[in-house]
């Protein structure tokens, strides 16, 4: 048997799914990102400004265009998908792991909302709704990929 299945490589380049991670970061944040978009045209509630809004952030101007910030978008939906196939990998579960962490992302409505003016209100019943289940879907994505990754893993190479 070949030395690196006996004896796994325990650096981080091995141990972090960095390709996969990409990948289910950026489908989970893309499907997040026109989900809230769809929601925002329709009902006309801010949550797509919400999830793009970069007023807090020091150094960047309030407003950029809008591929820019959807890009910063991605790149926080990378390390969640970086993070949650290495959690996957090292525990299982990917559905519950993917849903708790949507569940979890869902909560940072309450200090988002209250960094500017230009978002829903904290007691905007409608956003937060619309919010959570954009967020359960964010959750459902990494979890259906983590089943895809793990069965993908499991199966053999002939």
């Amino acid at each position: 048997m070949p030395d690196h299945i006996v004896h796994p490589p325990t650096s981080i380049k091995h141990s972090l799914p960095w390709i996969s991670g990409l990948l289910t970061g950026i489908l989970s944040g893309v499907v997040l990102g026109f989900f809230l978009k769809v929601i925002q045209a329709c009902t006309g509630e801010q949550v797509y400004t919400l999830l793009l809004n970069i007023d807090f952030v020091p150094g960047l101007p309030p407003t950029l265009p809008e591929f820019l910030e959807f890009a910063l978008h991605l790149v926080v939906s990378v390390v969640i998908g970086i993070f949650y196939l290495w959690w996957v990998r090292y525990s299982g579960r990917p559905m519950l792991k993917g849903i708790l962490l949507g569940i979890v992302s869902s909560l940072l409505y309450i200090p988002l909302s209250q960094l500017s003016l230009r978002v829903p209100d904290l007691y905007d019943v409608s956003a937060i709704l619309y919010w959570i289940a954009g967020h359960l879907l964010f959750g459902i994505v990494l979890g259906l990929c983590g089943k895809y990754m793990n069965a993908k893993k499991a199966t053999p190479v002939s």
